[in-house]
C-alpha cells in the first residue's frame, strides 16, 4: 500500500470520514488517525497490526 498525503479543508475531511475512509490531522504531537467506528480496521491495516 503506498501512502499519499493529501492537504484539503476541514469540511472535506469530514466528509472523507464520514464516506469511511481513513483520515489524519494536525495535532499538538503526532497526527492521529481517524475512521467511522465500522471502519476501525483501517486504522491497524495502515499501523500494520492485527
Amino acid at each position: 500500500m503506498k501512502n499519499k498525503i493529501i492537504f484539503v479543508s476541514i469540511e472535506t475531511l469530514i466528509d472523507r470520514a464520514a464516506a469511511g475512509n481513513l483520515v489524519s490531522f494536525p495535532a499538538d504531537t503526532i497526527p492521529p488517525l481517524a475512521a467511522r467506528p465500522d471502519k476501525g480496521d483501517l486504522i491497524f491495516l495502515m499501523k500494520g497490526r492485527s
